[in-house]
C-alpha cells in the first residue's frame, strides 16, 4: 500500500550503541545474506462478526472472514468470505476480492455468490416510486471469475478474460395484493421461474492503487468491460453487457486526507438480458453503489452513477477516520428513456482493523429521496 503519511527524503542514518559494539566485537559467525534480505511480507486475517441494520435486510447476523497479503512486490491482495442471514429470510454465502502474482505481473479478480433472496423491486427507471413495490423472491448463483495479464514490464495497464454465470431459479414476482405477475414495466423476460445469463468478458483494466481497501492520494483506476453472453455456453439468449468504471484520488488538506471521485456505468445491450441481470442500486461487484437507497431500488437498461466523497483523519495514529459523500444515479426505462437523477449523502466513520496491512471498518450513514435512509457497512473503502 502507497504510504498514507506524507513522504519526504529520508534522514542519514545515525550509529546507535548496537553498531558501536558490533564494530569493536564483529560476530564470529554472521548471519548469510539471504537470510538478512529477507523482509516479512504483511499479513493479516481479520474475522469480523456483526449484528446490523440496513435497508435490504432489516436485522441481520453475519460472519466475514477477510485475509489480505501480499506477494514479494505486489500489490495487497484481500479475500473476503461472508455469511449473512437476514429479518427477511436472506441468506447470502459471498466471496470476492483480487489476488495479485508477485510484481504485480498478474491479477485473479473473483465474485461468487449463493444466494436465496426475497427483496422488493420498483420497476424500470429512475422515476419509479418507493410506494410502488413489488415483491421477488429467488435463488442465485453467480460465478465471475476474470485473469488480468499486465503489459509490458512495469506499469499499471492490463488486459483480461474471463467467465461469467449467473443464473437464478425459482423466481416469484407479486404485487402488493399478492397477485402473480409476469411482466413488470412491460418487461417480461426473467420475472418468472428461471433465467441463465452465461458468457465471456473481454476486459482492460488500468488499476495504479497499492491497496484497494485503502487508495491513496495520486492513485487511479480505470476499468472497461464487454459481456457477451452466448446460447452456446448455456444463455437463455444471445446479448451483452458494456461497463465502464473510472475512479480518482486527490490530497485534500493535511496529509492522508482524500477527495475522491467515482463515475461507473453499466449498458445492456438490447432487450435480451433477464429482469434481475440487468443494471441496478447495489448489484455491482463489491454491491456499494447507491449508498442510501435499497439495493436494487432503482434498475434499468441502462444505469449511469457518479460518487464524491472526503475522507479525513480523525487521530493522529489514523486508528479512527471520518468521510462525507454524495451521490448520485439515472437508470433507464426502455420506453421512456432515462429518469431524474437520484441524489444522495451522508457521513461515516473509519476504523482501523490492522495497521499492518490498511483494513478498516466503513459505518456509514446515508440519506436518498422519498426518506430514504439506512445504515452501510463496508470492509475497506466504498471505493
Amino acid at each position: 500500500m502507497a504510504s498514507l503519511v506524507a513522504q519526504g527524503q529520508a534522514p542519514a542514518p545515525t550509529e546507535d550503541f548496537g553498531d558501536l559494539v558490533h564494530k569493536v566485537f564483529p560476530r564470529k559467525h554472521p548471519r548469510p545474506a539471504s537470510d538478512s534480505a529477507k523482509v516479512r511480507k504483511p499479513r493479516s486475517l481479520v474475522v469480523l462478526p456483526a449484528v446490523a441494520y440496513t435497508l435490504e435486510a432489516r436485522l441481520l447476523a453475519s460472519v466475514t472472514a477477510s485475509v489480505a497479503f501480499q506477494q514479494p512486490d505486489a500489490n495487497l491482495s484481500a479475500i473476503s468470505t461472508t455469511l449473512t442471514y437476514t429479518q427477511n429470510r436472506q441468506i447470502i454465502l459471498a466471496v470476492n476480492g483480487p489476488l495479485w502474482t508477485a510484481h504485480n505481473r498478474s491479477l485473479w479478480l473473483a465474485d461468487y455468490r449463493l444466494l436465496h433472496y426475497p427483496q422488493r423491486t420498483y420497476g424500470l427507471g429512475s422515476n419509479a416510486h418507493e410506494d410502488d413495490y413489488i415483491a421477488m423472491d429467488y435463488n442465485l448463483l453467480r460465478v465471475h471469475q476474470s485473469y488480468y495479464r499486465r503489459l509490458g514490464a512495469t506499469g499499471p495497464l492490463y488486459v483480461g478474460v474471463g467467465y461469467f454465470l449467473d443464473t437464478r431459479w425459482n423466481i416469484q414476482s407479486l404485487n402488493q395484493d399478492g397477485q402473480t405477475l409476469t411482466q413488470i414495466s412491460g418487461y417480461d423476460i426473467g420475472v418468472a421461474g428461471r433465467s441463465t445469463s452465461s458468457g465471456l468478458v473481454a476486459s482492460v483494466l488500468r488499476d495504479s492503487r497499492a491497496n484497494a481497501q485503502r487508495p491513496a492520494a495520486g492513485e487511479s483506476y480505470l476499468f472497461f468491460a464487454l459481456r457477451t453472453n452466448l446460447r452456446a455456453l448455456g444463455s437463455d439468449a444471445n446479448y451483452r453487457f458494456v461497463q465502464g468504471d473510472t475512479r480518482r484520488y486527490f490530497q485534500l488538506g493535511p496529509a492522508g486526507n482524500v477527495l475522491a471521485f467515482w463515475v461507473y456505468g453499466d449498458f445492456a445491450l438490447g432487450q435480451a438480458a433477464p429482469y434481475l441481470d440487468l443494471p441496478a442500486t447495489g448489484w455491482d461487484t463489491y454491491s456499494v453503489t447507491g449508498r442510501g437507497y435499497i439495493q436494487g431500488r432503482f434498475r434499468g437498461t441502462s444505469l449511469v452513477y457518479g460518487e464524491t466523497e472526503y475522507r479525513f483523519n480523525l487521530t493522529r495514529s489514523r486508528v479512527l477516520g471520518g468521510v462525507v459523500f454524495v451521490n448520485g444515479q439515472s437508470a433507464r426505462n426502455p420506453s421512456t428513456g432515462y429518469g431524474r437523477v437520484a441524489p444522495a449523502g451522508g457521513t461515516g466513520i473509519r476504523l482501523c482493523l490492522s495497521k499492518k496491512v490498511g483494513t478498516y471498518l466503513a459505518v456509514d450513514y446515508a440519506w436518498g429521496l422519498e426518506g430514504s435512509n439506512g445504515v452501510f457497512f463496508n470492509l475497506g473503502e466504498v471505493f
